[in-house]
């Protein structure tokens, strides 16, 4: 039971320190958020974070051809460096998407606004090269081709009952994150107003409008299938 609502009782604690210290932290955050070496460092955590995830693909293919392990081995084994790959190349791609977009708003330098431009392009790259990999390390599956219409569709299809299973607790778990964070997002976002001055009511109403479409899309989807 305390578990559960372990989460929500950090993040209130995390929002109640913030706006009792607002005045000790609301200029570092500007300046820093504004600033040019800000950006840079996005920039290098992008890449260091796409380099890394090509590193733990090759762990993962050689993982998964290890002689020296069982079949069931190797799978488990080679999927665990295969979710760590596609964590640091989720992490890479939102990097260098935010270092792209605050160019854009801080009128940072041409020069940086082009780095930018080039650490999303090998963000993107490197992403799908990663949705390559599930058919390498599982080339004995009938495995849907990224690139086809219907990849989605034809994944769950190939799956057994305790891939399906895994699948859904992730999604589920992914799901219910999704319902204290965007809540929190909105909180930090008004904090952040009040420590500025400048209301973000636009950033309020789009966080909103996500929050409503994810939970209404799930509750479709469930009715449909029931």
């Amino acid at each position: 039971m305390l578990k559960k609502y372990l989460l929500p009782i950090i993040i209130c604690f995390i929002f109640l320190s913030l706006i009792l210290t607002i005045d000790y932290w609301k200029v570092l955050i500007i300046d820093t958020l504004t600033s040019t070496p800000f950006i840079i460092v996005l920039c290098i955590c992008a890449l260091l974070a796409a380099l890394l995830a090509f590193i733990f693909s090759k762990i993962a293919y050689k993982v998964d051809n290890d002689p020296d392990l069982e079949h069931y081995e190797q799978d488990r084994a080679s999927f665990k460096k295969f979710s760590e790959m596609n964590i640091l190349l989720i992490i890479s791609f939102y990097f260098a998407l935010g270092s792209i977009l605050l160019v854009s708003l801080n009128d940072a330098p041409i020069s940086l606004g082009i780095v930018s431009i080039m650490t999303l392009i090998i963000a993107i790259v490197m992403r799908y090269y990663g949705y390559t990999m599930i058919n390498k390390l599982y080339p004995e599956r009938d495995l849907p081709q990224n690139f086809e219409s219907d990849f989605d569709d034809k994944l769950i299809d190939s799956l057994n009952k305790e891939e399906m299973i895994t699948i859904f607790t992730g999604l589920y778990n992914a799901f219910k994150l999704t319902n204290i964070v965007l809540p929190a997002a909105m909180l930090i976002v008004t904090i952040y107003s009040y420590a500025t001055g400048i209301p973000q009511h636009f950033a309020l109403s789009t966080i909103a409008g996500c929050a409503i479409a994810i939970n209404v899309m799930y509750q479709i989807t469930v009715r449909k299938l029931i």
